[in-house]
């Protein structure tokens, strides 16, 4: 079971083989003797990495499940007690603002005796901080799955960060055709993933070449969004319009691939096991209904831009 959860969490069998210290022969026959256990096929093959088959969501469902029953379990009959310590955790201002927020809050209330101390910086910098040993865990976000990380580091996928293109109203209602306005996208900062979406968007379906600006942080750019100075791609919530911000129609969304990075598991400490463990277990935020708002994929007939 631990196994398999491992290659859901992957997608490949090869870095689970990676992660747990088996040879790759081993990680098949174990997946095969649950398939043959529980008769159902749980893998579908791919030319590069494995998926999940229907029987295999639910079953990494209750592996999930089973195996932070068994880790608890563990836990509590260790003699040294509660899990103690300080964890440094890397992030960049998004994923700050979206996901360690809510861990803070869990981290306090589940383990008391441990600190979790969240540092800022960009996806890059953050997987990096990890392979010196001035962070244990990242919480990185990728676009398109672009994969940049040492060997040496482990990346477990997290749920998705998704990202809606939002305008000041005025300016939601001026087409991308209209030349009398420079095109304008707006971003934390250049390292931050969250633009390149719009702004691949905007460069191959129409030509443009938008001016990418840095706000410096996500309240900057929310700022510089409402005062009409361009397009921002944010997380969705129902407070929008309170403040000052509308979602651009016909603009498709983004979802950034977010992964959990750190060192081999081995090399962790209780205090980072516990606090990975919580990271794990945190469900992504429900996206807003959006009004308008066009699915990735469809077809383009009109972009805004500032």
């Amino acid at each position: 079971m631990r196994t398999f959860r491992e290659v859901a969490r992957q997608g490949s069998v090869t870095r689970a083989a990676r992660n747990l210290g088996y040879a790759q022969s081993s990680i098949t026959g174990h997946i095969k003797s649950l398939e043959t256990k529980l008769g159902y096929p749980l893998l579908k093959r791919l030319p590069h990495g494995v998926r999940l088959t229907q029987h295999g969501e639910i079953v990494r469902d209750y592996a999930e499940r089973i195996m932070l029953t068994m880790e608890e379990m563990s836990g509590a009959l260790q003699p040294q007690g509660e899990a103690e310590g300080r964890v440094a955790i890397g992030a960049d201002p998004l994923l700050m603002e979206q996901r360690l927020g809510r861990l803070i809050r869990e981290a306090r209330y589940r383990y008391p005796k441990v600190t979790v101390s969240p540092r800022q910086l960009s996806s890059r910098n953050a997987a990096e901080s990890v392979a010196r040993g001035e962070t244990q865990l990242a919480v990185v976000a990728f676009e398109d799955g672009q994969d940049t990380l040492p060997d040496d580091l482990t990346a477990e996928k997290l749920p998705a960060l998704t990202l809606v293109p939002v305008a000041s109203p005025a300016l939601a209602a001026t087409p991308v055709t209209d030349a009398q306005r420079p095109v304008r996208v707006l971003t934390v900062n250049a390292d931050c993933a969250s633009h390149l979406p719009l702004v691949r968007v905007l460069r191959s379906r129409y030509g443009v070449d938008p001016a990418v600006i840095e706000a410096g942080s996500v309240g900057g750019v929310r700022e510089l969004a409402r005062a009409g100075y361009g397009l921002a791609m944010i997380p969705p919530d129902d407070s929008l319009a309170a403040q000052g911000l509308q979602i651009v129609p016909g603009v498709p969304h983004a979802e950034l691939d977010v992964r959990l990075v750190y060192s081999r598991a081995d090399h962790l400490g209780r205090a980072d096991r516990s606090i990975a463990e919580l990271i794990r277990r945190m469900p992504a935020p429900a996206p807003a209904e959006c009004a308008g708002h066009a699915p990735c994929g469809v077809e383009l007939d009109k972009l805004l831009a500032s």
